[in-house]
């Protein structure tokens, strides 16, 4: 996150206790504030109660974080957080959520070049239906628009759809956007969908889910294409997850978890029989009671794996492509282009 910020970090490989130090300045912060103003033994007793609880939660959580540990998602689908989340998506200057225009631009050539070599060259793109999962603020599905291609996406973080819906209704896109959980689709998603010529899965966001996941909706989202229709899958190589344990922690004057100063302490994991990259977050500020803890997994793939998964949803005929741009290692990645089966259609049952 692009924000001003101190930090504070251990030379060499951090660890996770010396962080309690820059926790607990916070909280004895907390403890100060609320003793002065309410000049209250009591209330310093509950404050330095609350500072005890609050260490032993850090302490007794499992350190490498392992699979397993917490909730595995951000809150997205959080009013105030996507607010503040929508702020990331929208400047141009950070690749941390959304592409920056001119790639999108980019990649929206890319996916032009390959709908007019699925369909023989027989056509232009125009006119060919996508489906971007997990759309955001719908920053792709306005640029294929725009060119003449009617797009559909759906998310469930409420300002980054609001702000898509806002756009293409000022602009007169050919777009529509729909609130929806990729891991809850409803049995009739295909039908509100409506049979498309593509299906967009960017940015790697494919790793945030895990096998019994990503074989469920696989299935779902295959049923939207037509027959011959591609499905794209941008994803990270198992060679660049970062497959050590670590942690660091900084202070933020605002980020997408607090619009107030606030401690940030981040633990990475790497469960290797589960093949997944965990990532804690740890937000503590000094106004509010409590800490908050959000946990992220990533599971890697193989080449071979997700040859497997995607053929077990009813897609064929792979190729895999370099990043599309090479802007960067870290924030784009390959691409593995499969078609829908003109013969095989896989139903929930199958899957």
């Amino acid at each position: 996150m692009d924000n001003p910020r101190i930090e504070w970090k251990n030379p060499g490989n951090p660890e996770i206790i010396p962080a309690f130090y820059a926790i607990t300045v916070i909280l004895f912060n907390r403890l100060v504030v609320h003793s002065h103003v309410d000049n209250s033994k009591c209330q310093a007793m509950t404050e330095r109660a609350d500072i005890t609880g609050l260490l032993h939660r850090l302490q007794e959580s499992p350190h490498p974080p392992r699979v397993g540990a917490g909730p595995s998602q951000l809150p997205w689908n959080d009013a105030e957080f996507s607010k503040r989340m929508l702020a990331v998506h929208l400047d141009p200057e950070t690749h941390m959520a959304s592409r920056a225009p001119d790639v999108i631009h980019a990649h929206v050539d890319w996916l032009e070049a390959q709908l007019e070599v699925a369909q023989g060259l027989r056509k232009p793109a125009s006119g060919c239906r996508v489906l971007d999962v997990g759309c955001g603020p719908g920053l792709y599905c306005h640029e294929q628009a725009r060119r003449g291609m009617p797009s559909v996406g759906f998310d469930f973080a409420p300002e980054p759809l609001r702000w898509a819906r806002e756009t293409a209704e000022s602009e007169k896109l050919d777009c529509r956007f729909l609130s929806a959980d990729l891991t809850a689709l409803p049995p009739d998603f295909a039908e509100q969908i409506g049979p498309q010529e593509a299906i967009t899965f960017w940015f790697g966001e494919f790793h945030s889910f895990d096998a019994g996941q990503a074989a469920d909706f696989l299935v779902r989202l295959a049923a939207c294409l037509v027959p011959g229709g591609l499905f794209i899958l941008e994803y990270q190589p198992y060679d660049l997850f970062v497959q050590e344990d670590s942690a660091d922690w900084t202070v933020h004057s605002n980020s997408v978890f607090c619009d107030r100063p606030h401690l940030w302490l981040q633990e990475f994991g790497w469960d290797e029989d589960a093949q997944t990259e965990i990532h804690v977050h740890w937000v503590m500020d000094a106004e509010s009671p409590g800490v908050q803890r959000y946990v992220q997994c990533h599971r890697a793939w193989t080449d071979e794996q997700l040859v497997q998964m995607l053929a077990a949803a009813g897609l064929e005929s792979f190729v895999f492509h370099p990043p599309i741009t090479g802007v960067s290692e870290e924030f784009e990645f390959p691409v593995i282009v499969g078609r829908k089966s003109a013969t095989r259609n896989v139903t929930d049952e199958d899957a």
